[in-house]
């Protein structure tokens, strides 16, 4: 049975960045690097993400490991409290896609942290589309005990913040639902300017194609 260690004292993370950023490729090398120091760890991941058809995270280099469906519905301090009785404490959670957590598996995870003094680290992005906080993240940010930025660069050569989302032609979409799971045909890391740019564009063109749609012969 797991038993709290008030000598322990864990901390709760958030790694936050654009896609394509590495911020997946840096989970497995950190699993990768507790396993050869034989430290307990466990990697989760919401099930939302599931273009693998597994229960997996890999990464775009390649690389992956297995890891443990994170539900919708899933009491993230019942199921890791029941994973420790059975397994022993872990040093270590690494949660993959933990912009798809909802606000309150956030507030379990800290719990964990807190009542445990497990280490629990999340990667994922900062905001969508839109550009707009995805819940789990405005959550890691508000209660998270270290923020760090995973940087990447645009393009242009400044840093990505924005993760846009393209249609077939290139062309940057505003319109949608907040979760559409894709890759590079999907999404496109951008920096502000590049993004507000391609925006226009996208809309002057919108605004073209219509006007010879409504023309008369």
């Amino acid at each position: 049975m797991a038993i709290y260690n008030p000598q322990r004292r864990g901390k709760l993370y958030f790694r936050y960045g654009t896609m394509g950023s590495a911020k997946t490729a840096m989970l497995l090398t950190t699993a990768y690097n507790f396993e050869e120091r034989g430290m307990q760890y466990l990697c989760m991941k919401p099930i939302i993400d599931n273009r693998e058809k597994d229960s997996v995270i890999r990464s775009r280099i390649g690389i992956e490991r297995r890891c443990e469906w994170i539900y919708p519905e899933s009491d993230m301090y019942k199921n890791l409290t029941e994973i420790f009785k059975a397994e022993g404490l872990k040093e270590w959670i690494l949660i993959d896609e933990a912009q798809f957590l909802h606000p309150d598996q956030v507030d379990q995870l800290a719990r964990i942290v807190d009542d445990f003094g497990v280490n629990v680290m999340c990667y994922g992005l900062r905001t969508d589309f839109q550009s707009h906080l995805f819940d789990g993240s405005r959550r890691l940010f508000e209660i998270a005990d270290t923020i760090d930025e995973v940087k990447s660069t645009c393009t242009c050569g400044r840093k990505t913040i924005i993760n846009a989302r393209i249609d077939r032609e290139g062309n940057v979409v505003m319109d949608g639902n907040q979760v559409e799971i894709g890759g590079n045909d999907r999404y496109m890391s951008m920096c502000r300017r590049c993004w507000t740019k391609r925006r226009c564009e996208s809309e002057q063109s919108s605004a073209l194609d219509f006007g010879d749609e409504s023309a008369e012969p």
